[in-house]
């Protein structure tokens, strides 16, 4: 018995999104968004990839060309937007699915619900982090967040567990810089819920059209102020950021709509929307211009990707739904709390052992490397710490089957 429970905990099938089909929109949990979950990881992975060889590697031996690849690829920003709306879209599925089933959403139980699975292995890396650092004396390189505010590194520590080091020293999390991220996700978590049901009343009043286009319209205006007058904590704040939650849970209101239906793309047209969709937003992924028309496209880039991936049947839906995407969108947040640690340490060995090679072949080879070590040991990640947080947040008294989790 023991034995049939703990394969059921560890089994490929008892992890949601290994389906390798599509769903439809009654549920909260969808394989086809938990691939491009897994989509939007890998841009952050790359991203954060490309950031450390250019800085192990040395920007002057670069040549132009070179630059200018490292600068159009290495974009983990536009990865971290991606999932910033899948966010928006998963949260307002379960609003809506909690609201028929109980009529009534208990924020308070939702916030706990989700930091019982999400501060745990959060903490873990954080105080695992300080600990090596303190005992070793270790020191970073090429990791300028490492030494900005506050001077303790105790301080850094305990205000990012709460998820409030950006807002209270304006800089990344020493510890983790990737933690603004998670931050910004605490935010939308507590605010959230609260703007949906603020939005849900407004559109009875006034259509859902003119409050879909007003909802979204100032979340770009305050994201726009935010971006060019706020401080640099309020510019990684939910403010500047709330866009891209918006149009996730518009996306999640339109493509279970009959209007949503009604403009269904054609097959064929799906992967090249869909394609073009992930290019632009990774292309826009880095400042190429002023903010009012740069935060537009990419949104427009993303309600590209998600009408492609959640409308109707294709390919592109498909593939989204693909067993072995799945498996890394499954364990993202997993990916996203190790792979940094991984990368900035793995990396600088990797280059001083083969900077003879050509840069391009010694970029591929700390493509492979690094996936390969990000990949394994994030995945064992998951099943031994994330995976149990997962259950003990869904109140399971014993090693769980299948989930319809939301995440």
């Amino acid at each position: 018995m023991r034995s049939n429970r703990i394969a059921g905990y560890y089994a490929v099938d008892a992890v949601p999104g290994f389906l390798g089909r599509a769903s439809d929109l009654t549920r909260t949990h969808l394989p086809e968004l938990t691939g491009l979950r897994g989509v939007a990881i890998l841009i952050v992975v790359i991203g954060h990839l490309l950031q450390r060889v250019e800085r192990f590697y040395g920007r002057e031996a670069l040549n132009v060309i070179e630059t200018s690849l490292l600068g159009i690829l290495a974009t983990p920003f536009s990865g971290c937007r991606l999932l910033f709306c899948i966010t928006g879209f998963t949260l307002i599925l379960y609003i809506e699915k909690e609201a028929k089933n109980h009529s009534k959403i208990d924020d308070f139980n939702l916030l706990k619900n989700r930091l019982t699975r999400l501060w745990p292995p959060y903490f873990i890396v954080l105080f695992a982090t300080f600990a090596v650092i303190s005992i070793t004396g270790y020191r970073p390189a090429g990791s300028y967040q490492f030494y900005g505010a506050p001077e303790s590194l105790f301080l850094s520590f305990v205000t990012s567990a709460l998820y409030v080091h950006d807002l209270a020293f304006d800089s990344f999390p020493r510890l983790f810089p990737p933690g603004w991220f998670l931050e910004v996700h605490f935010q939308f978590l507590i605010i959230g819920p609260a703007l949906w049901r603020w939005y849900r009343r407004a559109s009875e009043r006034n259509g859902r059209v003119v409050t879909s286009l007003l909802f979204l319209t100032t979340t770009v205006l305050v994201a726009i102020l935010a971006e060019t007058y706020g401080s640099r904590g309020i510019r990684y704040s939910l403010l500047a950021f709330l866009p891209y939650f918006a149009i996730g849970a518009l996306m999640a209101e339109f493509t279970a709509s009959s209007r949503g239906r009604a403009v269904d793309l054609a097959p064929a047209m799906k992967w090249p929307v869909g394609s073009l969709g992930v290019l632009a937003l990774i292309l826009l992924g880095t400042p190429c211009g002023p903010i009012w028309w740069q935060l537009p496209a990419q949104l427009a880039a993303i309600a590209a990707i998600m009408l492609a991936c959640l409308t109707g049947q294709s390919g592109f839906r498909r593939a989204m739904s693909n067993r072995a995407l799945a498996r890394i969108g499954t364990a993202s947040f997993s990916i996203y709390l190790v792979h940094l640690q991984l990368l900035q340490i793995t990396m600088p060995i990797v280059i001083n052992h083969y900077r003879h090679l050509p840069f391009l072949a010694l970029v591929l080879l700390c493509a492979i490397v690094g996936l390969a070590l990000v990949l394994t040991l994030s995945l064992g990640f998951y099943w031994l710490v994330e995976r149990p947080c997962v259950a003990l947040s869904l109140g399971s008294k014993r090693w769980p089957g299948k989930t319809t989790r939301f995440s």
